[in-house]
């Protein structure tokens, strides 16, 4: 389990930190939850790249 510790009663950045933390977290344990072949691994990043491109327009 992550752990951060607050200084000066800064809650909000503590918040954000851990938050980043367990998403960060979640995102490897996805990556290694199944075998994807190589050919179909490059297609799911394409479409990951192209998801994000879009939400970021």
């Amino acid at each position: 389990m992550a752990k951060i510790v607050v200084k000066n009663g800064q809650i909000n950045e503590a918040l954000k930190s851990f938050s980043r933390i367990t998403n960060e977290t979640r995102r490897t344990a996805k990556k290694y939850e199944y075998y994807l072949r190589p050919g179909r691994k490059a297609v799911e990043k394409s479409k990951e790249a192209r998801k994000f491109q879009k939400k970021k327009k």
